[in-house]
């Protein structure tokens, strides 16, 4: 059965680079490490974010919506590649950020600034607490001040935004095997969890048996991403109506680099930025990759990565959060 793919804009720019890190492998003392740089998909670096705002702010355009309203933390990614996807297609972006920034912008509520994004704060206890409520009520405002908006979850792990790394696995797959690569672990940041879902989808969707995707939490523990993944992936499975069998097996997690919690960098986490720098030239940042990353240095330093098979690292990029 052939699956009708939603219409997407091209934002993005693809495919990403599938590039071998020999001098790192040299500073492990053995192992195969690719990285799949998704940091470059363009649109001033946004990485993983832009792949699923392809599809979802297509949806969007054909309903004829002009606003799209996002929520994050002050230095959120996603918030802004959602400016950075509105700035370029005259769409105005409603930011509901928790908690309140410095009051010199930095980072990537600076680029929120630059790309016209405007920008609601919220205090971090007040908003989760309500935060039905603070959407429903910010939709309101602006349907009855003449807006058509359109709501994207954190990080835009929605149904639709998961086709951007069901799209993504093909285009990886394709990468390895002109490498000659049929076998290999594939390791990515987890957090709001689309960007895994869309990957384990498009495994099975694309039959990609020799691809063991696995995710590594960098906010919350197992559970909580067993169970969000697990009903993303199967809302997704029944509105695109694919034929898949998800089941909650399908999910691999490698656990303990949260560290004190989300955003909250720790030693290893920097050590991984600066050893990827100096050996590559290449930069993480220490709210998503790093930490995720250490878990790939830990498994092929003691041998359970990169040794029988290639190991991928998926970079999702996130580089401005280090000048903040």
């Amino acid at each position: 059965m052939k699956v009708q793919e939603p219409k997407r804009l091209r934002l993005a720019t693809l495919p990403t680079p599938l590039v071998r890190l020999e001098r790192l492998e040299r500073e492990l003392g053995g192992g195969r490490v690719w990285l799949k740089r998704d940091d470059m998909t363009g649109l001033e670096l946004s990485g993983n974010k832009v792949r699923k705002l392809e599809f979802v702010v297509a949806e969007a355009v054909a309903d004829g919506c002009d606003t799209l309203v996002t929520e994050g933390t002050c230095q959120s990614n996603h918030c802004r590649a959602t400016a950075a996807v509105c700035a370029k297609l005259g769409l105005q972006a409603v930011l509901l950020i928790r908690p309140q920034p410095p009051d010199e912008p930095r980072g990537n509520h600076l680029l929120d600034v630059l790309f016209g994004a405007q920008v609601r704060c919220y205090n971090r206890e007040v908003f989760d607490s309500g935060r039905e409520g603070i959407v429903e009520d910010v939709l309101a405002e602006l349907k009855s001040a003449g807006r058509k908006p359109r709501w994207i979850p954190m990080g835009a792990s929605e149904p639709m935004g998961c086709w951007g790394y069901i799209r993504a696995m093909a285009e990886l797959a394709g990468q390895l095997r002109e490498l000659g690569i049929d076998a290999c672990d594939v390791i990515m940041p987890v957090s709001s969890g689309g960007t895994y879902a869309g990957a384990l989808l498009g495994a099975l969707l694309h039959e990609l048996s020799g691809l063991r995707l696995w995710g590594v939490p960098v906010s919350d523990d197992v559970a909580f991403h067993v169970r969000e993944i697990g009903d993303l992936c199967r809302r997704t499975v029944e509105r695109f109506t694919l034929p898949i069998t998800f089941t909650d097996s399908s999910m691999r997690f490698i656990d303990g680099y949260v560290g004190d919690g989300y955003a909250v960098p720790y030693a290893a986490a920097t050590d991984a930025i600066g050893l990827l720098a100096r050996t590559e030239g290449i930069v993480f940042d220490p709210v998503y990759t790093a930490k995720a990353f250490c878990a790939l240095l830990d498994g092929v330093r003691d041998g359970r990565l990169g040794r029988d098979a290639p190991v991928v690292f998926i970079h999702t990029g996130g580089v401005f959060s280090n000048f903040s």
